[in-house]
């Protein structure tokens, strides 16, 4: 149920209703590495806290520049580096229509979070 059907004072009256922040995303380039390539690439993340296990979830797709071959994904980690940030471990999970790739991880995002 959203607040603005509950009236103007529901969050005062029920805070476990209070609107979410919004997700911390990031879009731009970034480096990928993953068994036997190192690729520069294109991403657009996202991610939440999960309140059931405690754990930061983030997750968004990757895009190679023409020419750049994308690995294939499978059950290997990679590591995703964006310029000035910390890397992080992530998998790589499954190839969109397009080429993209999706990419999962646990734990300290490579975004500012």
């Amino acid at each position: 149920m959203r607040l603005s059907r509950l009236g103007k004072h529901a969050a005062e009256n029920f805070p476990e209703l209070a609107e979410p922040e919004p997700a911390p995303e990031y879009s731009g380039p970034a480096l990928l590495d993953a068994p036997g390539a190192e690729l520069p690439v294109t991403v657009a993340l996202s991610g939440y806290l999960d309140p059931i296990d405690g754990h930061f979830h983030w997750y968004g797709r990757i895009s190679a520049p023409d020419g750049v071959e994308l690995p294939d994904p499978g059950r290997g980690q990679v590591i995703l580096t964006i310029p000035g940030r910390t890397p992080a471990r992530g998998q790589l999970q499954e190839r969109d229509p397009w080429g993209n790739l999706r990419i999962v991880g646990i734990g300290a995002p490579p975004f500012a979070n």
